[in-house]
């Protein structure tokens, strides 16, 4: 995507910033393993399964075994998992394959080690952005460039990439190409150019990083550089982080059908009301004491739900230990039916972004996954619970009283911009940028002892 002349843009900015970010291969770190129960009775197939999409599981089964789709029926049930991992399901395919070939029922249940290493993980990504400011500290020209591991991208109950295929050898004809993902913001930037590949692994069908959808797929991975980089760029401008993103939001007046760019104005300005942000430029002045404390913003929408986060964070420079202490989340997904049930998704969908930002990341070496468990692919625990989480829900269409507000999604937007606003706040609180997730305590205090604080 090229708006108006980046190029000519950049030749002549007063200033112009580069960076590098990087985001790891993450898995789904479901609390519990794969698992499904099939029954042949009855001449037809019986699947127990918490697979989230249970009409293509029926039909992925019976491609699968090479049976008619009506001789095969799905049962959901209750379980763990979710957010692309149940729908890119192994387990079902496994247990229905065993139970056609002993003429019995089985039930398969993965191993804790089976389900960290290989389940589908969210694509890596590395992303270099520039910018460039005029005279006046303006964003006058932005170059966004991401390269994802996310060639042969698995789908959703596909007979030929669950894993029991890849074993036995089966193929899909052609590999999915994948995708990369580019920034969703509202931002009036005059010049830009918008660019994302994905790049494969040397083993395209034999690699035990098998890609597919996490959450909010490649949101998170996208949002981090971006609105990372937007707080660079306010630094460099000697601009607040707030009043930068909003001065380029109210830059234009330009509307899209679904009001983005004043539904995006109006959850940053609520996000920065609620939590009562005093505008300054960051960094702060580095304190002196053992832990330093910081704010960030980050902003980003998902198809029509706009979100904007504010993280305040507690860095221990003795540790390098992060504690989010508190999160603000402003959210309009447009007409609300259930408020608690929303903020409750929300609130699960923040600190599901939060354990990305803190924590996981997939290891591996030349032969196989080695983060295999809660020790070597930690997640978040109580212990890292916010002291405070609020959450607002916003109404900012233009006729918010009209009678044909439609709702919109709110399972995943929530997940994009946390890493971004951890990052941020790490960054005010101790002068330090991070541009690689997760911010792990050995990682952070590196940081902290090559800067000298």
């Amino acid at each position: 995507m090229v708006v108006g002349d980046p190029d000519t843009a950049f030749g002549g900015a007063a200033k112009v910033i580069e960076a590098e970010y990087q985001v790891p291969f993450q898995g789904h770190t479901a609390i519990s393993p794969a698992h499904a129960t099939a029954d042949p009775s009855n001449g037809q197939m019986t699947v127990y399964s918490n697979d989230m999409k249970s009409y293509g599981m029926r039909t992925g089964v019976a491609q699968f075994l090479g049976m008619p789709r009506d001789k095969v029926r799905v049962v959901w049930m209750e379980g763990p998992q979710g957010y692309g991992r149940t729908a890119a399901e192994d387990a079902g395919c496994e247990a229905a394959y065993l139970a056609k070939e002993l003429n019995r029922p089985v039930r398969v249940q993965w191993m804790r080690n089976e389900e960290t290493a290989w389940d589908t993980k969210a694509p890596a990504f590395l992303v270099k952005v520039r910018g460039g400011l005029d005279a006046q500290g303006n964003l006058v020209a932005y170059d966004y460039h991401a390269r994802a591991a996310d060639y042969n991208h698995l789908g959703y109950n596909e007979p030929d990439t669950v894993l029991i295929a890849q074993l036995m050898g089966l193929r899909r004809a052609t590999p999915a190409k994948g995708g990369a993902a580019m920034p969703s913001e509202m931002y009036a930037i005059p010049n830009r150019r918008m660019t994302a590949e994905v790049v494969r692994l040397p083993a395209v069908w034999e690699t035990p990083l098998r890609t597919g959808n996490l959450r909010d797929p490649n949101g998170p991975q996208s949002t981090f550089p971006a609105e990372s980089f937007i707080d660079e760029l306010a630094a460099a401008a000697n601009a607040d982080p707030y009043e930068f993103r909003l001065k380029m939001l109210m830059a234009s007046t330009a509307e899209d059908d679904g009001f983005r760019r004043s539904r995006s104005i109006a959850v940053l300005k609520s996000v920065a009301e609620t939590y009562g942000w005093d505008r300054r430029p960051s960094p702060k002045p580095i304190g002196a004491g053992k832990i330093l404390t910081g704010r960030g913003i980050s902003y980003a929408f998902r198809n029509q739900t706009m979100v904007a986060q504010i993280a305040e964070v507690e860095v221990n420079r003795e540790t390098g230990h992060v504690w989010a202490k508190r999160l603000v989340c402003a959210h309009d997904c447009g007409l609300v039916v259930n408020p608690q049930s929303l903020r409750h998704t929300i609130e699960g969908a923040m600190l599901h972004g939060l354990s990305r930002a803190l924590y996981e990341e997939v290891q591996f070496d030349t032969e196989k996954v080695t983060s295999v468990d809660w020790i070597t692919h930690p997640s978040l625990t109580h212990a890292d619970t916010p002291a405070q989480i609020d959450v607002v829900l916003v109404n900012g269409d233009p006729k918010p009283d009209r009678s044909d507000l439609p709702p919109r999604g709110a399972g995943e937007a929530s997940c994009k911009p946390m890493m971004a606003a951890i990052a941020n706040a790490i960054h005010d609180a101790t002068g330090v940028r991070l541009r690689r997730v997760p911010f792990r305590d050995a990682r952070v205090l590196t940081a902290l002892k090559a800067a000298g604080v």
